[in-house]
């Protein structure tokens, strides 16, 4: 009890910084920082964290960080906090090093850089209050024995009397147990814990529902969240067909809208704490667009995920951010597959660096490319282009045949296998050019000029 409590006071001092660690499963010795705010456990893709843990649910609990507080809600069965099952829907208060049983993951929230309880002193703890309690078998089997001493008292007809009464007894039982077996095969009521999931699964499927909570009051299901008037008709029509009759109240026709001044300074605080640094405008019916940098495809792609989850009000998100990921896919699709095997791309985090030989038609097309590149991306990512074009010498005449080659302006011979100083190696000679292996890619090449001459040797 000391450790907690010294845990205790370190949390409610300046070091606030809490980490879940993995005691035991799949991934133990796992260990995330958790900052402020809402965390999903699940195996959905939308979930905050997850574990290679085939017994995890999607969205199976919601840790929530306000404070230093830690607070835990089990939102599907099979969550154990200290050893003891937690009710779905009832936010829990956890006390530092607790431990979290899900599925077979157990893991523990305390200050980072903690000494978190190993599974071995949990279990221990577990066995030592299963010894303190009451001796209920050892108590019960006197009074086993104390029945089979009566019956050597019994007279004989008697007996055979109680155990024909004992068949009896088997025999409803069997019965009992048969109508038990059928009953369940039949449509029954869908229990409360049974009725929410089934409501959260609906709404996950129908893809709405932000913020939205779901309660069960005399067999009928109370959603309140922030929907759209659609939304919530859609969301009745969907729980009825699954046999469900719900009370849908969206939010958004009681509750006061968040300013524009106010969801712009909110989603600017969220996108910082990913490294994002751009602008935000609110449009209408809960849009807002992100224009500015991201370090990475991945890390806008969950600040995204965490505006739509954190802040009320936002549904649909124009991103525009610069990426370095997304300024090489741009260069790799705007570009035909001759220049594309002609330039080497190297990325950087706040520049493109392109170079390559290329042929004058090829040239021509890299600097529209790059005009649309600067246009899309700067100045957050800068363009350092070392690209120049080649400067093929003038054929007088081409020869075809078994040998081909080309004669040039001063009479010297160019057949395939030669290379061409600074640009590639001639691969294939023919009436409109050459084709020339740059780097991994043959590029056909015209001939700068029409020549003067072209022979072919007889094949015959």
């Amino acid at each position: 009890m000391r450790n907690v409590n010294i845990e205790q006071d370190v949390l409610t001092g300046d070091q606030t910084q809490l980490s879940l660690h993995v005691l035991s499963g799949p991934n133990k010795g796992a260990e995330t920082p958790l900052g402020d705010g809402a965390w999903l456990v699940g195996s959905h893709d939308a979930d905050d964290l997850t574990f290679a843990d085939p017994e995890l649910v999607d969205s199976h609990l919601r840790i929530v960080i306000e404070a230093g507080q830690i607070q835990i809600t089990a939102l599907a069965p099979g969550v154990l906090i200290g050893g003891s099952d937690c009710l779905t829907e009832c936010p829990t208060t956890l006390d530092p090093l607790t431990p979290v049983q899900v599925g077979r993951t157990i893991f523990s929230i305390g200050p980072t850089g903690a000494s978190f309880p190993d599974v071995d002193s949990v279990v221990e703890r577990r066995s030592l209050h299963a010894e303190h309690a009451p001796p209920a078998i050892e108590g019960a089997a006197p009074r086993g024995r104390e029945p089979r001493l009566a019956m050597n008292s019994i007279p004989r007809p008697f007996r055979l009397g109680a155990a024909a009464c004992g068949l009896l007894i088997i025999a409803y039982g069997a019965c009992a147990g048969i109508e038990r077996v059928v009953a369940s095969l039949t449509p029954a009521a869908v229990p409360g814990t049974d009725s929410i999931k089934i409501a959260r699964n609906v709404l996950r499927d129908l893809n709405v529902g932000r913020d939205v909570s779901i309660a069960l009051q005399d067999d009928n299901l109370i959603i309140d969240g922030d929907l759209r008037p659609e939304e919530a008709t859609r969301i009745k029509a969907a729980l009825r067909d699954a046999g469900l009759t719900a009370e849908v109240t969206p939010k958004t026709a009681t509750a006061t809208a968040l300013s524009d001044a106010k969801m712009i300074d909110l989603s600017t605080t969220v996108i910082r704490a990913f490294g994002i640094e751009g602008s935000i405008r609110v449009g209408s019916a809960g849009g807002i667009s992100i224009t500015g940098y991201g370090p990475s495809d991945a890390t806008v792609k969950a600040a995204l995920h965490r505006l739509q989850q954190d802040i009320p009000g936002v549904r649909t998100i124009d991103d525009t951010v610069a990426t370095p990921d997304r300024a090489r896919t741009f260069l790799e699709t705007a570009t035909t597959a001759d220049l594309r095997g002609s330039i080497r791309i190297v990325v950087k985090p706040d520049a493109i660096l392109v170079s390559g030989a290329l042929t004058p038609t090829a040239y021509s097309e890299w600097k529209t490319v790059a005009s649309r590149f600067e246009e899309k991306f700067a100045p957050h990512i800068r363009l350092e282009a070392h690209c120049s074009p080649v400067v093929l010498p003038a054929a007088r005449g081409v020869h075809l045949g078994r040998s081909p080659f080309i004669v040039v302006q001063n009479g010297t011979r160019l057949k395939v296998g030669d290379n061409i100083d600074h640009f590639g190696k001639i691969v294939v000679i023919d009436r409109d050019g050459m084709l020339v292996r740059i780097g991994e890619a043959d590029v056909h090449v015209p001939y700068p000029n029409k020549p003067e001459w072209i022979a072919e040797e007889d094949q015959l």
